[in-house]
């Protein structure tokens, strides 16, 4: 995904924040790189300083952002580091909130159908079952608290006036359906289990390593306990996204991530519907902007994989 704001640079941070860093790190920065991306106005850096290099994610503790950072750090240091880069610190000072990460190179993957890429990738999305079951993390909440916000877009939709997004020929068709299979309640108690799941797994969410083409998964500000299928879920879209059709999609999963060979007919229908209303919701009601433009291009992928789902 294209980036959608203007992130703050290291030279934007307050002093006070600076030195903390610093401070913290032993030694005196001397080299920022700031990559490209994201959807959010905080700090994202590759920081090198005498003593090596970390990666550094910072917002201001008033900001929405900050939230995002502290379950980071929450989860982050009971990730392994076959999984994800490995967590160093967490340090609020100044306003801010810090976090620092071992600084990996690599790139993000590409997903289209023939990438050497996807072998490592699904490895990594099918090794999250085997490393983060049972779940790492004390206290983790449970996956359905989220995925219950993604369901009931369709009932909104449908209520809207004539002409709307909601009246749409293909919304009109499954309409009976979509709303039958639309159920959060539903959804929560189809979700449950014991896996760490990530719950926003996408090729800007991965890097593959330049060194040893390994996939790690970064950015877990949304890890929740449940079923393994669930990270499985929300990656079919992306690969339709990225070319695959939806029958590929599920075929090349189901080949390297025995969650989703297991997942109940139900539950993949239940989620694609929801996740699908979700988009086509904010997509309509959103902020616009590159993210705006993504959640469309994310709803029109659901709409694909729903279709092919309930044929």
């Amino acid at each position: 995904m294209s980036a959608a704001s203007v992130r703050v640079r290291w030279e934007d941070l307050p002093r006070e924040v600076r030195e903390a860093v610093q401070m913290r790190l032993g030694g005196r920065v001397v080299d920022v790189v700031h990559p490209e991306g994201g959807f959010t106005r905080g700090l994202a850096a590759r920081v090198t300083y005498a003593g090596g290099e970390v990666f550094l994610k910072a917002s201001p503790v008033a900001a929405r952002t900050a939230s995002h950072h502290r379950a980071e750090a929450m989860v982050g240091r009971f990730l392994p580091v076959a999984i994800a880069p490995e967590f160093l610190w967490s340090l609020v000072t100044a306003g801010w909130i810090v976090n620092a990460f071992e600084a990996v190179r690599g790139r993000e993957p590409d997903l289209r159908p023939g990438s050497t890429d996807l072998t490592g990738v699904l490895d990594a999305v099918g090794a999250l079952e085997r490393e983060l079951t049972p779940c790492p993390v004390p206290g983790a909440g449970e996956v359905g608290e989220t995925l219950s916000t993604l369901a009931g877009h369709w009932g909104r939709l449908a209520a809207e006036p004539p002409g709307s997004v909601g009246h749409g020929t293909w919304t009109a068709s499954q309409r009976a359906r979509l709303e039958e299979l639309d159920d959060a309640e539903r959804l929560s108690e189809l979700s449950a289990g014991d896996t760490l799941v990530h719950c926003d797994l996408r090729a800007d969410n991965m890097l593959s390593e330049f060194d040893t083409g390994r996939t790690r998964i970064l950015d877990w500000s949304w890890g929740a306990r449940g079923a393994a299928w669930v990270d499985a879920a929300f990656f079919v879209p992306q690969l339709i996204l990225a070319g695959h059709t939806p029958a590929g999609a599920e075929t090349v999963l189901a080949g390297r991530v025995p969650g989703w060979r297991a997942v109940a007919s139900e539950a993949a229908d239940a989620f694609a519907v929801a996740l699908t209303g979700y988009w086509t919701w904010h997509h309509t009601h959103g902020p616009g902007g590159a993210l705006g433009a993504y959640r469309g291009r994310a709803a029109e992928a659901g709409r694909m994989w729903v279709d092919y789902r309930l044929a």
